[in-house]
């Protein structure tokens, strides 16, 4: 919840202050590239240390920078520079968090039910994008920012209690405590060069948080632009997504899926061609509908992804193989910035269009020379 929530309330507040595409852009360039940044270290850092002391150490660096935040935009006077700090800053804890949680459900759940346990966990996270970008554009105008950014500080306090009550499972100790960070970098870059499963995984990845989400980063500005949204109502345009990735993530949960990297590159050029939709529309119901279904896309998209990263590869590489995936998320920022750099020049939707159908190509290309997203394969632990 408190992603989506800090992404969409910073995005309209740094829309209201500078009425510039490309700072928005900025907002999701800083909350991503601690991503690319750190993916591989974070992946080293989640299969070197107990994994849940890790997470609630991050969750309480969280609850420091945005207390910080929240005063500044409460009683501050609060500018661009600040939000994107505070953003880089939220990024690089959510870089840690992402590796070392799902390698943590691993360690959770017998193997035979990862996928699904892995597909509840994306549900709930697009019930957050269903809830969390609605929620906040009711509150931005309702009662403003200062009191929309403080549920985030709410949340997190939330999480931690959760978190804390989380039980610790018996192989959650300290591990590869003598290897040094460097040998675990090499190894895991031997890993993704080596493991055919892990690197088709990956490169869907580069391709669709290149070319596909940072298409969030415009939303809010096609949104106010081009469909004359307010606050609220760009908040129910972004929790469309949210609705499709929900219902299929659910459904996604109920069955077992043999054939993971296909429903995984099918669910990325799905939610391009509703994203290409989207950048052509004009009208409010339809730009709706096209993100529901692009919801449904990104779910198929999502629950493969960690699925087959932390399956194709042994117990002791998984955090690392978490790592790599975190390193082709790292290619949205790159994205955005080209994103919001061509959208001062030919406009948001334009760009958008063009990103899409270059997304889709991009896919399109990589099925025909990549067997396994095509076929039905067997995830190998190299």
């Amino acid at each position: 919840m408190n992603r989506m929530m800090e992404v969409t309330i910073l995005s309209w507040l740094v829309l209201e202050l500078t009425d510039s595409p490309f700072q928005v852009a900025l907002v999701g360039i800083s909350r991503m590239s601690p991503m690319f940044i750190l993916g591989l270290i974070a992946g080293s850092i989640a299969d070197k240390f107990p994994k849940k002391r890790t997470m609630v150490q991050l969750q309480i660096f969280n609850i420091l920078v945005t207390s910080v935040t929240l005063f500044m935009i409460s009683f501050g006077d609060i500018q661009p520079i600040h939000i994107f700090i505070s953003t880089f800053c939220l990024g690089s804890s959510w870089s840690l968090d992402f590796a070392t949680r799902r390698s943590f459900f691993a360690g959770l759940f017998d193997e035979n039910y990862l996928s699904n346990a892995v597909s509840l966990d994306v549900a709930l996270l697009f019930g957050s994008l269903l809830l969390g970008p609605m929620f906040s554009g009711a509150l931005i105008r309702v009662s403003g920012f200062p009191l929309a950014y403080g549920m985030i500080l709410i949340f997190y306090l939330v999480a931690l209690l959760i978190l804390s009550r989380v039980p610790k499972p018996i192989n959650d100790t300290k591990s590869n405590t003598n290897i040094p960070i460097t040998k675990q970098l090499s190894e895991a870059i031997n890993m993704i060069v080596s493991n055919r499963s892990l690197w088709s995984a990956l490169t869907v990845t580069v391709a669709l948080n290149f070319f596909g989400f940072p298409y969030l980063q415009m939303v809010p500005v096609i949104a106010r632009d081009v469909l004359n949204a307010n606050a609220f109502w760009y908040g129910v345009l972004v929790s469309s997504a949210g609705l499709g990735s929900l219902i299929a993530s659910l459904l996604i949960a109920s069955k077992e899926i043999e054939r993971k990297h296909v429903v995984y590159s099918l669910g990325a050029t799905l939610m391009l061609f509703a994203i290409l939709i989207f950048s052509l529309s004009n009208t409010y119901i339809l730009s709706l509908g096209t993100l529901i279904l692009a919801g449904v896309g990104m779910s198929g998209f999502a629950t493969m992804q960690p699925t087959i990263a932390l399956q194709s590869v042994k117990k002791d590489m998984q955090g690392r193989s978490m790592g790599a995936i975190a390193l082709g998320i790292g290619a949205a920022p790159p994205g955005m910035w080209v994103l919001g750099q061509a959208s001062e020049y030919v406009g948001p939707q334009s760009a958008l269009t063009i990103f899409a159908i270059s997304g889709i190509l991009l896919i399109t290309v990589l099925r025909f020379t990549l067997p396994e997203l095509r076929n039905k394969e067997r995830l190998k632990k190299d």
